[in-house]
């Protein structure tokens, strides 16, 4: 039975695909564009999928879990693991990046099945997204997002076990990472893009293990979101984790509100028995460059967080000011 799956999975793929790709020809008179989008965004292994799994039981949703065969359809720029081709792709993407075309096959792919099944509103979860947000806003604009932020040990551990689990293999794509994609193609585009955009450009060829890449996907995440703040204004929604997992029923109630669908006892009771307590990753201490821990350990601390990084040994000098840091905020800087 393991023998098959690889090929069962290639064969999943390559329909999705070429589904897509059929559909993305039709003419774009039957494409609509009225119905609201919403997209779930946060770095990967952060509870997107717990919170786009409740959302997706929502009869007035209509959701997309991760599609990638869709996203590569419109823009295969985007297949940033090489999924479904090889070659250069991004991790970052803004509005110089969507085209009207990019638009039509959106309308396409996304909002005439939701038209179709008579949904109020589009919701997709992908995690990249939180790095594309103004490509988002060009080829959906007035969306709204719910970003979801996690303790950022727990991410990196996390991103780290899947870096190396060779269980999921896909047939004909040998090189693969669960995480990084062929070749880690995907890790070769965030620290591309994260350097290109200014993101620790000095110390990211720092980075060794895979828990110091997992942080910086974290870092980069947090901090395009943090640029598109101002201009979504209240078409964002930020929740922690925690907030989800110890308060499910008001923190739900809340994303209702904000998505603009109704709090159906039902599905809201429903939902509140499937999302289980935090859960936290164990593992080796987190080791970042100088630049990187000081900015990681201040969002753990702004966030509530407890974990906290060390800085690598060069980095001595830096530890007393992100010392200084955490005592302001009344934090342990480096708990044991």
């Amino acid at each position: 039975m393991e023998f098959h799956k690889p090929l069962g999975r290639a064969l999943k793929y390559t329909v999705l695909k070429r589904l897509a790709e059929r559909r993305a020809g039709y003419a774009v008179e039957t494409a609509s564009s009225g119905v609201p989008a919403a997209f779930v965004i946060g770095c990967g292994r952060s509870g997107t999928t717990i919170l786009g799994d409740v959302l997706d039981q929502h009869p007035a949703v209509y959701y997309f879990f991760e599609p990638y065969h869709l996203w590569a359809t419109i823009d295969p720029v985007s297949d940033v693991t090489n999924l479904y081709g090889v070659g250069a792709c991004k991790f970052i993407m803004d509005q110089d990046d969507c085209t009207a075309e990019s638009r039509r096959r959106f309308s396409l792919l996304f909002q005439e099945p939701a038209m179709r099944a008579g949904a109020e509103l589009v919701v997709e979860k992908t995690p990249f997204n939180a790095c594309r947000i103004g490509y988002l806003e060009s080829i959906k604009p007035q969306s709204r997002f719910v970003h979801i932020v996690r303790d950022g040990i727990d991410v990196a551990r996390s991103i780290a076990r899947l870096s190396t689990d060779d269980s999921y293999k896909i047939a004909g794509k040998p090189g693969r990472s669960r995480w990084w994609g062929r070749n880690e193609c995907k890790w070769d585009a965030l620290a591309t893009d994260g350097m290109a955009a200014g993101y620790f450009p000095d110390e990211v060829a720092q980075l060794k293990d895979y828990q110091a890449k997992g942080a910086y996907e974290w870092l980069v995440s947090l901090a395009e979101v943090d640029r598109w703040r101002d201009h979504l204004g209240d078409r964002l929604l930020e929740i922690t984790y925690d907030e989800l997992t110890a308060q499910p029923r008001r923190t739900l109630a809340e994303i209702c509100d904000f998505l603009g669908v109704s709090k159906q006892q039902p599905w809201l009771e429903g939902c509140v028995r499937k999302i289980d307590q935090t859960r936290h990753n164990s593992g080796e201490q987190l080791v970042l460059p100088p630049g990187m821990c000081e900015e990681f350990n201040q969002r753990q601390i702004s966030y509530g967080f407890t974990g906290r990084s060390r800085p690598s040994k060069e980095a001595v000098p830096h530890l007393r000011s992100a010392y200084k840091v955490a005592q302001f905020f009344g934090a342990q800087a480096y708990p044991a």
